[in-house]
């Protein structure tokens, strides 16, 4: 069984990244929290025997990752749910048969969750992780279907609901993961992260 799970990431630039948490921090804590983020995420998967596919927007520096089973690949589409779809179709075209995709705004995801998805796609079309604010922090699919990725709201409290309604109306078998919170905004901060802010910036 050959595994994948896709990063969706982005090139951490002021004013490009977390700017609903920059609208309250500023864009240099809010970059700060987005690298720590990145390199959570990063530093999780090593754990897991599958590779990993990086989805990135902007530039990257491929030294800084493992060279053994990471992969690179420009995100492409014109919203979420197009380049979603579009990085499922590039994995399934490389021969995985179960892939997920996980975003870089989940402090509270462990690997257990990650190898619970995989595990599950034995025996679910679909697998999805729901988010605190009514998205999503992981989906997983052993078949890609463009009908999950069109007509939703993206970045909305609605996410979850409507990628489950399209779930039901296509009769999938869908294993749902625990609900974590994802970052966006400030009251999504942890004390841990409040506390890395004030240690980066004691001013």
């Amino acid at each position: 069984m050959k595994q994948a799970i896709i990063v969706f990431q982005k090139f951490p630039a002021p004013g490009k990244v977390k700017t609903r948490l920059a609208a309250t921090i500023g864009n240099d804590k809010a970059v700060y929290i987005y690298t720590y983020l990145l390199n959570y995420t990063h530093q999780l998967l090593t754990t897991i025997p599958a590779d990993t596919l990086v989805f990135h927007e902007g530039t990257i520096n491929k030294t800084e990752y493992p060279g053994n089973n990471y992969y690179f690949f420009p995100q492409e589409g014109n919203n979420l749910g197009d380049k979603m779809y579009n990085a499922f179709s590039k994995a399934f075209e490389e021969n995985y048969d179960q892939v997920l995709i996980i975003g870089t705004d989940c402090l509270e995801l462990k690997n257990s969750h990650i190898e619970e998805a995989l595990s599950s796609l034995d025996k679910n079309d679909l697998v999805l992780g729901p988010a605190k604010d009514g998205g999503y922090y992981l989906i997983g699919l052993n078949k890609n279907d463009p009908r999950l990725f069109e007509n939703i709201q993206w970045s909305t409290e609605s996410v979850f609901a409507e990628t489950m309604n399209i779930a039901k109306m296509l009769q999938l078998k869908v294993h749902l993961l625990e609900r974590l919170n994802d970052i966006d905004e400030y009251s999504d901060l942890s004390e841990q992260l409040k506390k890395l802010i004030s240690i980066k910036d004691p001013n």
